[in-house]
Protein backbone atom coordinates (compact mmCIF):
# COMPACT_ATOMS: atom_id res chain seq x y z
CA UNK A 1 0.00 0.00 0.00
CA UNK A 2 1.54 3.07 -1.02
CA UNK A 3 2.31 6.08 1.18
CA UNK A 4 0.40 9.80 0.12
CA UNK A 5 0.75 12.83 0.77
CA UNK A 6 -2.35 13.06 2.65
CA UNK A 7 -0.53 9.56 4.93
CA UNK A 8 2.80 12.24 5.62
CA UNK A 9 0.70 15.14 6.51
CA UNK A 10 -0.98 12.77 9.56
CA UNK A 11 1.84 11.10 10.66
CA UNK A 12 3.17 12.53 13.91
CA UNK A 13 5.89 15.49 13.78
CA UNK A 14 8.41 12.43 14.79
CA UNK A 15 7.77 10.12 12.13
CA UNK A 16 8.43 13.29 9.59
CA UNK A 17 11.72 14.72 11.04
CA UNK A 18 12.60 10.32 10.98
CA UNK A 19 12.10 9.91 7.20
CA UNK A 20 13.45 12.84 6.58
CA UNK A 21 16.52 12.14 8.33
CA UNK A 22 15.98 8.86 6.67
CA UNK A 23 15.61 10.24 3.65
CA UNK A 24 19.24 12.63 4.00
CA UNK A 25 21.34 9.70 4.48
CA UNK A 26 20.08 7.72 1.79
CA UNK A 27 20.92 10.90 -0.29
CA UNK A 28 24.12 10.82 1.45
CA UNK A 29 24.82 7.64 0.97
CA UNK A 30 24.72 7.51 -3.00
CA UNK A 31 26.53 10.93 -3.37
CA UNK A 32 29.17 9.33 -1.03
CA UNK A 33 30.07 6.50 -2.92
CA UNK A 34 28.78 7.41 -6.55
CA UNK A 35 30.22 10.76 -6.50
CA UNK A 36 32.14 11.89 -3.67
CA UNK A 37 34.61 9.07 -3.33
CA UNK A 38 35.02 8.61 -6.84
CA UNK A 39 36.16 12.72 -6.83
CA UNK A 40 38.15 11.92 -4.10
CA UNK A 41 39.71 8.85 -5.89
CA UNK A 42 40.47 11.04 -8.78
CA UNK A 43 41.99 13.82 -6.59
CA UNK A 44 43.95 11.01 -5.09
CA UNK A 45 44.93 10.30 -8.93
CA UNK A 46 45.98 13.54 -10.05
CA UNK A 47 48.21 14.82 -7.24
CA UNK A 48 49.71 11.68 -7.76
CA UNK A 49 50.31 12.70 -11.44
CA UNK A 50 50.54 15.97 -10.42
CA UNK A 51 54.06 15.17 -8.19
CA UNK A 52 55.40 12.58 -10.78
CA UNK A 53 55.23 15.54 -13.63
CA UNK A 54 56.69 17.89 -10.31
CA UNK A 55 59.90 15.33 -10.04
CA UNK A 56 60.19 14.68 -13.62
CA UNK A 57 60.28 18.83 -14.30
CA UNK A 58 62.94 18.85 -11.66
CA UNK A 59 65.21 16.15 -12.94
CA UNK A 60 64.77 17.76 -16.56
CA UNK A 61 65.82 20.96 -14.81
CA UNK A 62 68.92 19.13 -13.19
CA UNK A 63 69.60 17.85 -16.70
CA UNK A 64 69.57 21.22 -18.40
CA UNK A 65 71.90 22.43 -15.82
CA UNK A 66 74.16 19.97 -16.62
CA UNK A 67 74.01 19.87 -19.91
CA UNK A 68 75.04 23.81 -19.91
CA UNK A 69 77.60 22.87 -17.61
CA UNK A 70 79.07 20.51 -20.15
CA UNK A 71 78.49 23.11 -23.39
CA UNK A 72 80.50 25.66 -21.08
CA UNK A 73 83.04 23.02 -20.06
CA UNK A 74 83.41 21.66 -24.04
CA UNK A 75 83.39 25.72 -25.25
CA UNK A 76 86.64 25.70 -22.65
CA UNK A 77 87.92 22.57 -23.88
CA UNK A 78 87.28 23.72 -26.96
CA UNK A 79 89.66 26.48 -26.17
CA UNK A 80 92.11 25.28 -24.72
CA UNK A 81 93.09 22.22 -27.70
CA UNK A 82 93.34 25.40 -30.21
CA UNK A 83 95.55 27.28 -28.38
CA UNK A 84 97.37 23.49 -27.70
CA UNK A 85 97.23 23.45 -31.77
CA UNK A 86 98.51 26.74 -32.18
CA UNK A 87 101.26 25.82 -29.94
CA UNK A 88 102.55 22.78 -32.23
CA UNK A 89 104.55 23.87 -35.06
CA UNK A 90 103.27 22.24 -38.59
CA UNK A 91 105.84 19.68 -41.01
CA UNK A 92 107.39 22.60 -42.31
CA UNK A 93 108.15 24.48 -39.35
CA UNK A 94 109.95 21.73 -37.77
CA UNK A 95 113.44 22.18 -39.68
CA UNK A 96 113.43 25.72 -38.37
CA UNK A 97 112.32 25.00 -34.84
CA UNK A 98 115.12 22.36 -34.75
CA UNK A 99 117.56 24.87 -35.88
CA UNK A 100 116.33 27.25 -32.88
CA UNK A 101 117.11 24.65 -30.20
CA UNK A 102 120.60 23.96 -31.58
CA UNK A 103 121.12 27.60 -32.05
CA UNK A 104 120.22 27.91 -27.77
CA UNK A 105 121.99 25.92 -27.12
CA UNK A 106 125.61 27.15 -28.67
CA UNK A 107 124.64 31.00 -27.69
CA UNK A 108 124.53 29.49 -24.19
CA UNK A 109 128.45 28.18 -24.78
CA UNK A 110 127.00 23.95 -24.94
CA UNK A 111 129.27 21.95 -27.30
CA UNK A 112 126.87 19.39 -29.20
CA UNK A 113 128.46 16.15 -29.31
CA UNK A 114 124.97 14.59 -30.41
CA UNK A 115 121.61 15.82 -32.49
CA UNK A 116 119.55 12.99 -33.33
CA UNK A 117 116.26 13.40 -34.92
CA UNK A 118 114.60 9.85 -33.98
CA UNK A 119 111.48 8.34 -35.93
CA UNK A 120 108.34 9.88 -35.26
CA UNK A 121 105.60 8.45 -32.79
CA UNK A 122 101.98 9.22 -34.70
CA UNK A 123 99.57 9.78 -31.60
CA UNK A 124 95.52 10.90 -33.20
CA UNK A 125 96.11 13.93 -34.54
CA UNK A 126 99.67 14.92 -33.51
CA UNK A 127 103.22 13.24 -34.16
CA UNK A 128 106.00 13.06 -31.54
CA UNK A 129 109.19 14.09 -32.81
CA UNK A 130 111.91 13.16 -30.32
CA UNK A 131 115.28 14.14 -30.88
CA UNK A 132 118.38 12.16 -28.62
CA UNK A 133 120.84 15.00 -28.05
CA UNK A 134 124.26 15.09 -25.96
CA UNK A 135 125.66 18.27 -25.21
CA UNK A 136 128.99 19.24 -22.91
CA UNK A 137 129.39 22.39 -21.06
CA UNK A 138 128.55 24.22 -17.72
CA UNK A 139 125.52 23.68 -15.09
CA UNK A 140 124.99 27.26 -15.34
CA UNK A 141 124.78 26.91 -19.81
CA UNK A 142 123.14 23.75 -19.34
CA UNK A 143 120.07 25.26 -17.17
CA UNK A 144 119.35 28.43 -19.26
CA UNK A 145 119.56 26.34 -22.28
CA UNK A 146 116.30 24.21 -20.88
CA UNK A 147 114.95 27.56 -19.73
CA UNK A 148 115.02 28.78 -23.24
CA UNK A 149 114.08 25.67 -24.87
CA UNK A 150 111.04 25.94 -22.44
CA UNK A 151 110.25 29.12 -23.47
CA UNK A 152 110.23 28.71 -27.33
CA UNK A 153 106.74 29.41 -29.12
CA UNK A 154 106.00 25.64 -30.13
CA UNK A 155 105.93 22.83 -27.64
CA UNK A 156 109.25 21.19 -27.04
CA UNK A 157 109.84 18.93 -24.13
CA UNK A 158 112.83 17.93 -22.17
CA UNK A 159 113.29 14.00 -20.77
CA UNK A 160 115.27 11.35 -19.25
CA UNK A 161 117.85 14.28 -18.99
CA UNK A 162 121.10 12.29 -17.71
CA UNK A 163 123.87 14.44 -16.11
CA UNK A 164 127.14 13.34 -15.64
CA UNK A 165 130.84 15.16 -14.83
CA UNK A 166 133.25 14.43 -17.87
CA UNK A 167 137.07 13.00 -16.68
CA UNK A 168 139.22 15.28 -16.18
CA UNK A 169 141.00 15.07 -19.82
CA UNK A 170 137.79 15.22 -21.05
CA UNK A 171 136.52 18.98 -19.20
CA UNK A 172 138.10 21.30 -21.21
CA UNK A 173 136.13 23.93 -19.42
CA UNK A 174 132.36 22.31 -19.58
CA UNK A 175 132.55 19.86 -16.58
CA UNK A 176 129.56 18.33 -17.06
CA UNK A 177 127.76 15.55 -20.37
CA UNK A 178 123.82 15.95 -20.57
CA UNK A 179 122.24 13.07 -22.40
CA UNK A 180 118.17 13.82 -22.77
CA UNK A 181 115.79 13.71 -25.14
CA UNK A 182 113.98 17.04 -26.64
CA UNK A 183 110.29 16.22 -27.78
CA UNK A 184 108.32 18.21 -29.54
CA UNK A 185 104.83 17.69 -31.15
CA UNK A 186 103.53 18.30 -34.81
CA UNK A 187 99.83 18.52 -35.79
CA UNK A 188 99.01 16.11 -38.10
CA UNK A 189 97.03 17.48 -41.21
CA UNK A 190 94.41 14.32 -43.40
CA UNK A 191 97.08 14.18 -45.54
CA UNK A 192 99.45 13.64 -43.16
CA UNK A 193 97.09 11.07 -41.31
CA UNK A 194 96.29 9.01 -45.16
CA UNK A 195 99.53 7.30 -46.15
CA UNK A 196 98.75 5.70 -42.05
CA UNK A 197 95.83 4.96 -42.52
CA UNK A 198 96.55 2.86 -45.77
CA UNK A 199 99.35 1.17 -44.07
CA UNK A 200 97.09 0.05 -41.59
CA UNK A 201 94.26 -1.39 -43.99
CA UNK A 202 97.16 -3.51 -46.01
Amino acid sequence: MAITVDDLKKMPPLYKVLIGLGLALLILYFYFFFFFQAAMEKKASLTETLENLEQQIAKRRIVALKIEQHKKEIAELNKNLQVALAKLPEKKEIPNLLKSVSEAGREEGLSFMLFQPLSPVSKEFYAELPIKIEVQGGYHALSTFFLRVAELPRIVNVTDAIIRRVSEEEIDGNPLKTECLLKTYMFLDKADEEPKKDSAQQ
